[in-house]
């Protein structure tokens, strides 16, 4: 897996798992407490922070190192 996709695949996992508290915000009930979503939503942006981190800094190492892929 190329450092691009890496760094993708981790905005992607941050995107897709905030989007079930989202729309729960939007449509449902007022009242609720989505504690659940909220704890989703903070692990899927840890694990997608992770993600991209590890390939941004593996494009930058690769781009002045001229090695990796």
């Amino acid at each position: 897996m190329t450092h691009a996709k890496r760094a993708m695949i981790g905005v992607a996992v941050a995107v897709v798992g905030s989007v079930p508290l989202i729309l729960y915000v939007m449509v449902g009930p007022r009242d609720g407490n989505p504690v659940g979503l909220g704890l989703l939503m903070w692990l899927s942006w840890l694990v997608g922070a992770v993600l991209s981190a590890w390939g941004v800094i593996g494009l930058v190492v690769a781009r002045f190192v001229g090695g990796g892929k």
